[in-house]
């Protein structure tokens, strides 16, 4: 996904994506990170139409709604499909977009499953391979670029949110010895980082005026426009800018070194081909482990479908029992109730025999059929 594309799926508020997809969806979940928008769904008819409108409107995303799936969230939550693989922040971004599908009761049973499932072996892949070991983050990556590039100085730090509280864990895990001042604009926010990190915090305001002071600048914060521009620097120091935003939050100025997320990505590069056999042996897990999954699923989307054709029979049943009361009497509404169950019963039998027997074996294009032929 490229970052202007990013730019703009990441501006729409969840509660439009909601609306985009309300008549093409029984389940829902939306994936958003830093450098990710992912939208998961269970159709109840084709979306695609839709799809293709958002695609014109704001460019390619990922919009999953078939087994791929599946292998994609379980690598997702690995950390194998990450732009640094083995990254541990994700598994939390994961079960939060999946907290937050279920609070706002968008997810089901499906959604559900197949996440806490992609959580329960991401855990399994990440204590039975070494994909973990080394760089596994963004903002560990920019600490490592700082540390090859000077280990000592004044740094600033721009922002006081989860990323920005990442570089300053990685910054007191090391030896390198930094003064490190931070700038945020909520100032009991920077008052509790100050009181964590044991470093000096600042307005964002006073960025401008003190911009030289430092050797170093590292910003991460969400802004539409770049917050510092070529004319704020007046001086030959910061000579390193690492800027973690998304879009950027720097203008890229030619005569000091500049680092954004596109150079993070390459700089990784190297620490990947460390990590390609643990990724082969993460790849067999995923195998052992997704078949059964996916016959699971099968079988709730055959339970579905049962449930969802009794309950149009039963509301049939119910409309015959009204008017045949209206000619025979309310006297006549239980043995009514009975001859209608038993109607029922005999009818779907067969069909709901056959369909169980044969869940595992179905595959997504004849359940499709399958959902097609009844109406759903």
């Amino acid at each position: 996904m490229d970052l202007l594309s990013l730019e703009k799926w990441t501006s729409i508020d969840d509660c439009s994506i909601i609306n985009y997809f309300s008549e093409f969806y029984d389940e829902l979940l939306i994936l958003k990170t830093c450098n990710r928008f992912e939208i998961y769904i269970v159709p109840k008819k084709d979306p695609s139409e839709v799809i293709n409108s958002l695609f014109l409107k704001y460019g390619k995303a990922r919009i999953l709604y078939d087994m791929d799936a599946v292998r994609h969230i379980i690598e997702v939550s690995s950390g194998m499909d990450s732009m640094i693989p083995g990254e541990h922040d994700i598994q939390r971004q994961v079960k939060e977009a999946l907290n937050s599908s279920i609070k706002n009761n968008i997810s089901g049973k499906i959604l559900n499953y197949v996440f806490m499932n992609a959580l329960n072996i991401s855990k399994i892949i990440r204590s039975e391979t070494k994909i973990g070991n080394g760089i596994t983050s963004i903002p560990q990556a920019a600490v490592r670029i700082l540390n090859e590039n000077m280990k000592s100085g004044n740094v600033g730090l721009i922002g006081t949110g989860k990323v920005a509280h990442s570089v300053l864990k990685y910054l007191s895990d090391g030896d390198e010895h930094y003064q490190i001042t931070v700038f945020g604009r909520n100032m009991e926010k920077l008052g509790n980082i100050k009181n964590e990190y044991h470093v000096m915090i600042n307005h964002i305001e006073n960025i401008f005026s003190e911009i030289s002071e430092f050797d170093a600048i590292i910003s991460a914060i969400t802004v539409q426009e770049p917050i510092l521009r070529g004319k704020d620097f007046v001086s030959k120091k910061p000579s390193l800018i690492i800027d973690l935003g998304n879009p950027r939050n720097i203008e890229n100025l030619n005569d000091r070194k500049y680092i954004d997320l596109e150079y993070i990505k390459s700089y990784v590069e190297r620490n990947i081909i460390k990590r390609k056999d643990e990724m082969i042996k993460a790849d067999k897990i995923i195998d052992e482990k997704i078949l059964r999954i996916e016959n699971k699923i099968l079988s709730m989307e055959i339970e579905e479908i049962i449930q969802r054709l009794f309950e149009r029979a039963n509301k049939i049943k119910e409309e015959e029992i009204k008017k045949s009361i209206k000619i025979l009497g309310e006297d006549s509404r239980e043995m009514l109730e009975i001859y209608g169950n038993s109607l029922i019963k005999k009818i779907y039998s067969n069909l709901i025999n056959n369909l169980k027997s044969r869940a595992k074996n179905l595959t997504e294009e004849e359940i499709e059929l399958i959902k097609g032929l009844l109406g759903e």
